[in-house]
Parts: structure tokens; sequence; C-alpha cells
């Protein structure tokens, strides 16, 4: 991260360069995250525009003895939770991903990749039937790659409560992985 260190007290101060090398960065992962908590793919870009709008202007708020991750992530879920309001009352409710994309596959062998895309579907459709809280903090965490406490401060929760979360979830899934495992094994 050294260089990301100087990158954000440049973009605090207004530094633009600064503020682009740093946005550039993390909009891979930002796009990712949308993504996994659900969000159409039509809208993941809006959102991801909207937490660097955010961001430039929460800029001299930032608090550089605190891990940029959890501010930016902070950030982000705030965006998410404004989108879903605004959708739930266009919509009259949040619907999950409707029709995901498929993500390319690095197998070469076109059972490998059918079978990789499939699993992933399975996963994703795990992930959708958790609840957002624990959706988001395992987004965190295992896509993401924050440490608890950077997730415990982008979520504004104790540590105790990201920990609880995120096994919580872990258990769901992997009964819900399991069931679905079973079911083929008998087919």
């Amino acid at each position: 991260m050294g260089q990301e260190d100087d990158l954000i007290p440049r973009a605090a101060k207004g530094d633009w360069e600064a503020l682009a090398r740093l946005l550039g960065r993390h909009e891979g992962p930002l796009f990712g995250f949308f993504y996994r908590l659900g969000c159409h793919p039509n809208w993941v870009e809006d959102l991801v525009q909207e937490v660097m709008i955010r961001l430039y202007q929460a800029r001299h708020r930032y608090d550089p003895s605190r891990p940029f991750s959890a501010w930016l992530y902070g950030i982000a879920r705030n965006v998410w939770r404004d989108h879903a309001r605004r959708r739930g009352r266009e919509e009259g409710h949040v619907t999950a991903l409707e029709s995901p994309e498929e993500i390319p596959s690095t197998a070469a062998d076109p059972l490998e990749r059918s079978q990789q895309g499939e699993e992933a579907e399975r996963v994703r459709r795990a992930l959708q039937r958790l609840p957002e809280e624990e959706r988001m903090t395992l987004i965190l965490r295992h896509y993401q790659g924050l440490t608890y406490e950077e997730i415990a401060e982008a979520l504004g929760v104790p540590l105790g409560t990201v920990k609880w979360r995120i096994h919580d979830a872990v258990r769901k899934m992997g009964a819900w992985l399991s069931v679905r495992e079973g079911r083929m094994a008998k087919e």
C-alpha cells in the first residue's frame, strides 16, 4: 500500500492527479463489490461513479490514521443503501441480480468451463440468499480482502458482530451448497 499512502493525503488536499490514480486503483474492486451484492450490471457503473463523487466531496473529512479501504467501503455501503431505497420505492421492492453476465473462464476445456460456470452460479445464488448485512460483510472479507477491523469500521458495527456475521454466513452457505451437492449425488 506504500504508494497509496502517498496518494491519500494528496487527494484529500484536492490533488486531482492523486485522486484519479487512487480512484483508478479501486474502481475494479468497487465494481465487484456492487455486482456481488446483487446489483444489476446496468446499475454498477453508476454506483461506482456515485462512490467516487462522494469520496471527492468528503475528501477533507478523511482521517489518515484510519484505513482508507474502510472509509471507501463505508461510502460504498451508503451508496448501496441509497440505491436500494430508491429502487425499492420505484419498483415496490428491491430485486436480486436479474440476469448475470458470464464471467470469462481461464479453463481451456469446454466441460471444465461449464462446470466452473455452474459452480460460480451456485455460489452466487447462495450469496444472494443471505441477509444483506451478512452478504455485505462476507463480500468485504472474502472478495474485497478487508480485515475484520476494517469491515467493522466500514459498516459501523462492533468487531464481534463482523465475526459473527461471517461465521453465520459461511455456515448458511455451506449448508445450502452441500444440500445441492447431496441432491446432485443422488441424481
